[in-house]
């Protein structure tokens, strides 16, 4: 199972990424702009709620405010072909 952590910290806070990165069952971790501060990957052999623990640690983080979990319901196969749907919005989002 994965999901995706989305992060906000106080103004001025540190860099979080790094300190994520340290975090046993997060695979990702990036520093953004906008309305989140960054973002993570976390991956875990069950479903079975494994999630509580690596949120309690982010969001025990200094300077963290918010940590919204987003788990992953599908994902494409390695090498697999986009879907029309998924091109036109990639051409969108280009544009």
């Amino acid at each position: 199972m994965k999901a995706y952590v989305l992060i906000q910290a106080e103004p001025h806070a540190r860099p979080l990424a790094r300190t994520l990165r340290a975090i046993p069952g997060i695979v990702s971790a990036t520093d953004l702009s906008g309305a989140y501060d960054a973002i993570a990957l976390a991956r875990f052999d069950s479903t079975s709620n494994p999630m509580d623990g690596v949120l309690t640690q982010i969001r025990s983080l200094p300077g963290v405010t918010h940590a919204l979990p987003a788990p992953v319901v599908a994902s494409p196969a390695p090498g697999a072909m986009p879907t029309p749907r998924e091109q036109r919005a990639v051409g969108d989002a280009a544009a």
